[in-house]
């Protein structure tokens, strides 16, 4: 799978994740829970429960056509849906010294969604930031680089302090947000830069607390590269559940009806099964050997 300037780094992970709820009248749920399938990340043993019978239907939708779960519900009560499955992710290192970067010209047309604004990351309203900011930067994926490091530097990471109708115009103004936030920032000022950028929600290994994760991808030479300006996890040790152009494509669960949510339950863990020991990979351990990673 590797190319010669690029090395796969497998790993095998156990996910599980509960949503809890109370239901008060005929409700419907849009569940994003099962993992995406490609060529750099495999899922097996996968099972979907509730602790009750309802009629539930499964989806594809969307650019990344991920894979969405429509639960039916007339009677209300408390409900739980539970998903559980074991993946295999393989993300390569890359030496960023051989990461060509040939700007717009190379984007193929299923790629041109990412290069445009968003309802969450309207990247037209950042512009003028963006180049005064990033402009002067050799290279998309330095660019792309220095916008993750400028995040993390001037955002603060606080629960509480955005919610569904934040954009990235409002985290950049409140200096605050969650990892939602801080993608979809990132993703903003990359695509006023002319970088192909897409939202993405992962299982993260040794994130803490542990919870679903908002990270975002960046094309570049015709490979998309992981970024997550929050850096609270390793780069190699997220697991791919959807993709879009910002949260409205990737929403983990959109309600719909007479519902509320009672809390959620993530984990991800080393698979037992795995022999090789984890090894997690943070920017700065990647920045010390000049390396980055590709997921596709």
């Amino acid at each position: 799978m590797a190319k010669a300037n690029e090395i796969s780094h497998s790993m095998k992970f156990n996910l599980q994740s509960s949503l809890y709820y109370l239901i008060n009248g005929p409700s419907t749920i849009f569940a994003s829970l099962r993992c995406l399938e490609n060529d750099y990340q495999t899922i097996a043993d996968e099972k979907l429960t509730t602790d009750r019978q309802i009629e539930w239907e499964d989806l594809r939708y969307g650019l990344a056509d991920n894979r969405f779960t429509r639960f039916s519900l007339e009677t209300p009560g408390p409900l739980m849906i539970q998903y559980e499955s074991v993946a295999d992710i393989y993300p390569q290192l890359l030496n960023k010294s051989d990461v060509e970067d040939d700007g717009v010209r190379s984007i193929h047309s299923e790629s041109m969604p990412y290069l445009f604004p968003s309802r969450y990351a309207p990247s037209d309203r950042l512009r003028a930031v963006a180049i005064d900011q990033f402009g002067g930067i050799k290279g998309k994926l330095n660019q792309a680089l220095a916008v993750e490091q400028w995040i993390w530097e001037r955002i603060t990471y606080q629960h509480g302090s955005s919610d569904e109708k934040s954009s990235a115009i409002d985290t950049l103004e409140n200096r605050k947000g969650v990892c939602r936030d801080f993608a979809h920032l990132g993703i903003a000022f990359c695509r006023a830069l002319t970088i192909p950028a897409r939202y993405v929600t992962v299982y993260s290994c040794l994130l803490d607390p542990q919870d679903f994760h908002a990270v975002f991808e960046v094309l570049v030479g015709g490979r998309w590269y992981l970024i997550d300006a929050t850096r609270k996890a390793p780069l190699n040790g997220m697991v791919r559940i959807a993709m879009g152009r910002d949260a409205s494509d990737a929403a983990v669960a959109t309600l719909f009806g007479n519902i509320q949510g009672n809390g959620i339950n993530v984990s991800t863990l080393i698979s037992n099964e795995e022999t090789t020991p984890f090894q997690p990979l943070y920017r700065q351990d990647l920045e010390e050997n000049n390396q980055v990673i590709s997921t596709i």
